[in-house]
């Protein structure tokens, strides 16, 4: 078996990918599948990768990575047979699908009392949306992880992910002890924040990426009242250089008092808030900003205005800066009082400014502040309907020549092309080419989109790949059988993309075609 890399999506009746029933196969030989890439994605009826009575003399175990995702018909992905021989599996991702275990036991093992599996190389597992999820394993087992690196787990049903050695009666997918110390990149939810409690972040030497889920932050302080000790915390974290906020509850502002961010944005470089539904601002001590270089906001609905003047002083080594669907945001730097104090702020190192779908921003800055972006040469505005200027003062873009929105020629400064788009709008009737491997993904997709609903899908650069007739669907599935230079770059995980993409396609789709099934 040659085949080295397989992908399969949108094959709406295929019901089981490997049927190697009935091959005659001597039992004292093993044929070596060269199988290292497989990709399964939109199969909405497949039932099995490799079919019941899976012949053991065929091995798969020179793959390296598998990427699994919406097969809600998919009870489990590997035999034990087959998942005790990955000892090259570099990569597992398994999102949105009815997986119950992701191992299953062999008809022809039922009598064996422990197995092992030894996932020697796997450095990145990511299991997302996977409410039916049981257990890893039915049987007793166990497993060795030796350079995991990257974990990535929410929403896995009743699958405990974190737990300790001692004897329990559900059996965890990962020890603690074993695990953390050698993390580099880490999703948490509210359970795992419990597991993992009692001072015990401590455990994290080598975390360089946190990614918090539907948490109350207020869990993460391990002291309560002592200044002292709560000093010293910021020991615990020292390599945190990326943090994510995803659904945390219950806090309106970012620096909110009894919330431990302190303790682990002392090096940050990388902020990313999502979905923050209580969030109204950024407003948070100054060193909170020092540092990062890239900040990303998105769907936060109660948020009016994204930072003050006087906090945005502090984002002088801020390289990319974006803000996305804030459904009431009015502007992004708001006044405090202070205008009289900090009348200039200079983003002395910013590249990159990409707003996209903010229905009610005015400006960028309203008030009488000079700005001046003496290394902006990228802006990316897209679905603004509302944006009057870029701001009220004066404006310094030395290097800035367009602003990235599909058909409109740069008007000479910022200011003055915002101004034109908003009374213009924007004609896509002209675009003859869309080359999505040039732009990164959060540029083009909207206007993807736009072209798709406006039965314009032939003038898309995709259209020679996906024929000259197809939906936002259609397009959506390519994407992702094509993710390897879709997210080159690209900080967001694509979980969130996709799950968030799927909505504006299904909405755009049942309003110009029927839908796919």
């Amino acid at each position: 078996m040659k085949l080295e890399k397989l992908i399969i999506t949108d094959c709406v009746s295929l019901e089981e990918v490997f049927h190697l029933q009935g091959l005659n196969i001597e039992e004292t030989y093993v044929v070596d599948s060269q199988l290292r890439n497989m990709t399964l994605g939109r199969l909405p009826t497949l039932k099995h990768v490799w079919n019941n009575d899976f012949n053991e003399n065929i091995s798969f175990k020179h793959l390296q990575h598998v990427h699994v995702w919406e097969c809600w018909s998919l009870k489990t992905l590997f035999p034990s047979s087959i998942a005790k021989d990955l000892r090259q599996l570099e990569s597992l991702k398994i999102k949105c699908c009815g997986i119950e275990e992701i191992v299953s036991e062999n008809v022809k093992g039922s009598n064996q009392q422990e197995i092992w599996f030894e996932f020697n190389q796997l450095s990145i597992l990511k299991l997302w949306n996977l409410p039916n999820l049981l257990h890893f394993y039915p049987r007793v087992h166990n497993t060795t992880w030796p350079v995991l690196k990257n974990l990535r787990t929410c929403q896995c049903g009743k699958l405990k992910i974190f737990g300790y050695g001692e004897s329990q009666l559900q059996r965890p997918l990962l020890f603690i002890e074993m695990i953390i110390p050698q993390l580099e990149a880490v999703s948490l939810t509210a359970d795992d924040v419990a597991m993992i409690s009692d001072g015990q972040f401590a455990r994290f030497p080598y975390l360089e990426k946190l990614h918090m889920v539907s948490c109350n932050l207020k869990e993460l302080s391990p002291y309560e009242g002592d200044v002292s000790e709560e000093r010293d915390v910021v020991m615990m974290l020292p390599r945190i250089n990326m943090l994510t906020l995803q659904g945390v509850d219950e806090m309106t502002h970012l620096g909110e008092q009894g919330y431990p961010l302190h303790h682990i944005c002392a090096n940050l470089k990388t902020l990313r808030v999502y979905q923050c539904d209580s969030l109204i601002n950024l407003s948070c001590a100054s060193s909170y900003y020092r540092n990062l270089t890239t900040l990303d906001v998105w769907d936060c609905k109660e948020m009016v205005g994204l930072i003050t003047s006087s906090k945005a002083q502090c984002l002088e080594w801020l390289i990319k800066f974006r803000i996305r669907e804030c459904e009431i945001m009015r502007e992004v730097i708001v006044s405090n009082g202070d205008e009289s104090t900090h009348h200039e702020i200079i983003f002395r190192k910013l590249k990159c400014l990409e707003l996209y779908c903010l229905q009610n921003l005015k400006s960028f800055c309203s008030k009488n502040i000079t700005l001046k972006f003496p290394s902006l040469d990228e802006v990316t505005g897209t679905n603004c309907p509302t944006m009057e200027n870029f701001c009220g003062g004066a404006l310094s873009t030395p290097k800035l020549q367009m602003v990235q929105q599909m058909g409109r020629p740069w008007a000479g400064d910022l200011n003055a092309s915002i101004e034109q788009l908003n009374t213009q709008g924007t004609d896509l009737s002209n675009v003859e080419s869309l080359d999505v491997q040039r732009h990164p993904f959060p540029y083009w997709f909207p206007v993807l989109l736009r072209l798709v609903a406006g039965n314009q899908a032939t003038s898309s650069g995709l259209g020679s790949a996906c024929g000259n007739e197809f939906d936002c669907l259609d397009v959506l599935g390519y994407l992702e059988a094509h993710n390897e230079w879709i997210f080159e770059g690209c900080d967001e995980d694509p979980v969130n993309i996709w799950n968030n993409a799927k909505d504006i396609t299904t909405s755009c789709s049942l309003q110009q075609h029927q839908p796919l099934n």
